[in-house]
C-alpha cells in the first residue's frame, strides 16, 4: 500500500511540474492581403495597469475575446468531426475551398466579426499548413474540434458519452448487488444489505472513496451552477496542478486526485481480502454505488438540495470510518 501511494505521489508531482511547461503550438500562416483581424492577446498577468491604459481599441477587443471565448490566435485545435470545410474570403492568397480531416491539428490564424451573418457573426481563420487554410464559423469550429490537449480530449470524450458510461456503471452495480441475493428477500432487507456492503471489508477506503465522489459531484455541480466560465476556461486550458487554478477549480482537481487515490487504495485492499470473482463483484458494487451517489448529489446540488444531502452522507460515511478506526 505504501508503494502504491508513493507512485501516486510521484505522478502528482510530475503532473504539477509538467503543467508549467507550455506546449509547442503550430505555426499560424497569414496572408499578406488578409482582412483586418483581432490582434494577439495581451498577458494581463505580467502587464501593469499603466500599460493596459495604453492599449489600442483593437487590443482591448482582443483581450475581451480571449477572456470570453477562452482562446485566441495561435491556439491549436484537433479536428474530431469527420471533416471541416474551410472557405476563402476576399483578400486571401489561398482562393480554393479545402477540407481538413479527423485528427488534423489546426491553428487559429485570425478572428473576424461579420455583423451581417445571421447564423454566427464570428468567423475564425484556421490553418494546418501553408496551403491548407480558410475560414469557418466559430460555432462549426467548436462543434467539430477539441483543444489540442490530452485532458481536453478526454473531457470531451467523457462528456459526449456520459449517458452511456454512467448508465453502464449503475447497471453493473445493480447486477452485482442482486446476483448474490435470494429471490424471497424482503425489500427492507435488500436495502439494509445494500447500505451495509461497506462493512464487508474492514477498510476505511471504500467509505472515503464514496465521500470523495460525493464531494466532487457537489463541487462540480456548483461550478456549473455558479461559475460555468471557470469550467470553460479549464476545458480550453486544463491542468492537473491545483496550485495554478482558482480556489474552486483547485478544490475540484484535488478531489479528483483523492478519488483516484482512494479508488486505487480500495483495489489494493480488495486484492488482499478477496479472491478474483468476489473482488470484482465488490468493486462493481462500489462503482455502481459511487455513480448513483454522484448522479443524485450533482443533480440535487443544481437545486441547492445537494448540500444537505452531502452533509447527511458525510455523517454516515465518516461514522463508518471512525468505527473501523476504533476496531484497530
Amino acid at each position: 500500500m505504501k508503494k502504491l501511494l508513493y507512485i501516486i505521489l510521484c505522478i502528482m508531482v510530475a503532473s504539477c511540474v509538467g503543467s508549467s511547461v507550455s506546449k509547442p503550438i503550430a505555426a499560424s500562416p497569414t496572408d499578406s492581403d488578409s482582412v483586418p483581424v483581432i490582434v494577439t492577446i495581451v498577458d494581463t498577468a505580467t502587464t501593469g495597469d499603466s500599460t493596459l491604459m495604453t492599449l489600442s481599441p483593437q487590443q482591448v477587443d482582443s483581450l475581451e475575446f480571449r477572456l470570453t471565448h477562452h482562446y485566441s490566435e495561435n491556439f491549436n485545435f484537433v479536428v474530431k468531426a469527420d471533416s471541416l470545410m474551410l472557405i476563402p474570403r476576399e483578400g486571401d492568397l489561398v482562393t480554393d475551398t479545402c477540407v481538413v480531416r479527423r485528427g488534423s491539428v489546426i491553428a487559429v490564424a485570425a478572428i473576424k466579426t461579420v455583423p451581417g451573418d445571421s447564423i454566427d457573426s464570428i468567423w475564425v481563420k484556421v490553418a494546418s499548413s501553408q496551403t491548407t487554410m480558410g475560414w469557418l464559423r466559430e460555432r462549426e469550429l467548436l462543434r467539430g474540434t477539441t483543444p489540442d490537449d490530452t485532458i481536453s480530449e478526454l473531457l470531451d470524450m467523457l462528456s459526449s458519452s456520459r449517458a452511456v458510461w454512467m448508465s453502464a456503471l449503475v447497471v453493473l452495480g445493480v447486477i452485482a448487488f442482486t446476483l448474490g441475493k435470494k429471490k424471497n428477500v424482503r425489500k427492507k432487507e435488500l436495502l439494509r444489505s445494500t447500505l451495509a456492503f461497506l462493512d464487508e471489508m474492514s477498510s476505511i477506503y471504500p467509505s472515503l472513496f464514496l465521500l470523495m465522489v460525493a464531494a466532487m459531484a457537489s463541487v462540480y455541480a456548483s461550478v456549473q451552477n455558479f461559475v460555468p466560465e471557470f469550467w470553460q476556461e479549464f476545458y480550453f486550458h486544463p491542468t492537473l496542478n491545483p496550485l495554478v487554478l482558482p480556489p474552486v477549480m483547485a478544490t475540484l482537481v484535488v478531489l479528483l486526485w483523492l478519488v483516484v487515490i482512494t479508488f486505487l487504495a480500495v483495489v489494493d485492499e480488495v486484492y488482499h481480502h478477496y479472491y478474483f470473482v468476489p473482488g470484482i463483484t465488490y468493486l462493481a458494487k462500489l462503482c455502481g454505488m459511487a455513480m448513483f451517489v454522484y448522479l443524485i448529489i450533482s443533480w440535487a446540488t443544481l437545486f441547492y438540495v445537494g448540500y444537505p444531502l452531502l452533509a447527511v452522507l458525510a455523517y454516515f460515511l465518516l461514522k463508518k470510518v471512525i468505527e473501523k478506526f476504533r476496531k484497530f
